[in-house]
Formats: C-alpha cells, structure tokens, sequence
C-alpha cells in the first residue's frame, strides 16, 4: 500500500530499524528505488525535493510513482523540505501522502507556528507531517554554524506542534562531506528518550555503515539519502554511454543507470534494516 511516513516510521520505531528515504529525480531513480524495495521487501520512502518539483513539475513525480508501484511493500510518497503552506498543499493534492515543512531557519515560535498550520491542513486529509529543528548543514547553509537541536526544545515543539515525525541537528550535511562528519549520536539518544515520535537524520550518504547502524540504534527511525542515490546514477550512465559509444537512444543506455540506482538502494536498505 501507499501510505504516510506515520505508518511506516512508527513500525520502525517499534523494530529498532530504520525507514529508508530516497529523493529521486527522473523515471529512472524512481524504477531503480522501487525495484529496490521489491526485491528486498522491505518499506521504502520515495521524496522529492521543492527543485526537483520545479524542474519536472508537482503533479508528475506522485503520478510517475504510483503508476510504476506494484502493490509490495508499502512505501510513503514524500515532500522533502517544503518551504511553506503552499507547496505542502499542492504536493497534498497531488496525492503525496507525506509532508516535510522545514522552518527550522525560522526563530522557535515561529516555527513551531508554521508546523503547526501544516500539521491542521494535513492531518484532516490523513498526510503525515514531518517537521524539523535545528539545522542540517551543507546545501541549506551558507555562512552558519550547524546548530544541534535541544532536547528541551524539541520536546516543546512536538508538543505544540502535534507533528509526526521529527528531523533533528546532530552534525550531518546535505552533499558530499569534506573530510569525516562528527556526529552527535548521543544527542539523538538524549532527544528519543525525551519525544515519542519518530526521529528523521538528514544527509545521510557519505556516513559509515557502523554511523547509521549506530544512530538507528540511538533512536532514528528515517534516514533520508539523496546523493549516494545521485552518484550512483551518473555512475551507471557513463557506463552506459562509454559501453554505448554509438548509441542515440535512452532507451539503450540509462538501464545502466537503473541498475546502479537499484544497487546503491538495496545496499542501503539492507544497512537500515540490519535489526528489522
């Protein structure tokens, strides 16, 4: 079934593993990630970002994955770091059954109000809604300093908010990671043991395999991956290209890049189910 990340991120957090989140770009991220899924039977979350909307337009990313699913396992269609209302209620509409409003640049109150009004149009339509504090570093960051967030302000704002899911800040990075990422596991286990919602690590790929197993054991119960995924695709189309070096038709090519696509997923779902 096509359900809300509350579905599937709750299970984990029952389980001890994690819910793997993938953002795609195109036809072939999205075929690779669900083959994936089928062939590891293991629940997947298939995202996008507000750029990757922009480039090929709301409505055609929902529609792609649900024409292409097959029934088995259950995954979660989801906007990945909204911005506002506005693009949350059009993803909504267009049949994400997910949301993530990000208004962790916002002062606290702030966002925690924003949250809260994604929270109230969602929730009465059955959308999941993740929610995010403190601060992811790499591509949301310029000048900044990533800010880990607090325990005590995260258990206030799951409480005002009512979210579902919860991103935090404990040293990860959107994007390719200069020299290796110190990440505060133990602040993961101070907030689980505070919030009784699923817990979100952004910029996972470039982390250690022993990292994640040690920050799902800490209590993370999503990690979302988008470069990994990205690399993985370039990778499998200049094979593709260089073992094609005449061809002109997609069609004779980009199945490379499926197949690498398919491969850095099943890797990474094996990794985030170790304790399933």
């Amino acid at each position: 079934m096509i359900v809300g990340n509350k579905v599937l991120l709750c299970e984990a957090k029952k389980g001890g593993y994690a819910v793997p989140a993938f953002n795609v770009d195109n036809l072939e991220s999205v075929i690779g990630v669900l083959r994936a899924a089928e062939n590891t039977g293991r629940p997947v979350i298939i995202q996008t970002i507000p750029r990757t909307l922009k480039y090929g337009g709301i409505p055609a990313y929902s529609a792609l994955v649900r024409a292409l699913y097959k029934g088995n396992p259950d995954i979660a269609i989801h906007l990945d770091h909204g911005g506002d209302v506005a693009i949350c209620k059009a993803c909504i509409d267009a049949g994400y059954t997910s949301v993530m409003i990000d208004g962790s640049a916002l002062p606290f109150d702030d966002n925690a109000r924003l949250t809260k009004e994604v929270v109230d149009l969602a929730h009465p339509l059955g959308v999941s809604v993740e929610g995010e504090l403190g601060t992811i570093g790499g591509k949301e960051e310029t000048e900044a300093k990533i800010r880990y967030t607090e325990v005590a302000e995260a258990e206030e704002f799951v409480a005002r908010t009512g979210v579902d899911s919860l991103a935090i800040g404990v040293g990860t990075a959107h994007g390719v990671y200069k020299g290796v990422p110190h990440i505060a596991v133990d602040r993961i286990e101070e907030i689980a043991a505070k919030v009784d919602i699923p817990l979100v690590l952004h910029g996972a790929s470039g982390l250690s395999d022993e990292v994640v197993t040690a920050c799902i054991k800490a209590g993370i119960s999503k990690i979302n991956f988008a470069t990994q995924l990205r690399q993985a695709f370039t990778q499998g189309l200049k094979e593709g290209l260089s073992a094609n070096p005449d061809a002109f038709d997609p069609k004779v090519y980009l199945p490379y890049a499926i197949d690498r696509v398919r491969e850095a997923a099943e890797a990474i779902i094996l990794l985030c189910n170790k304790n399933a």
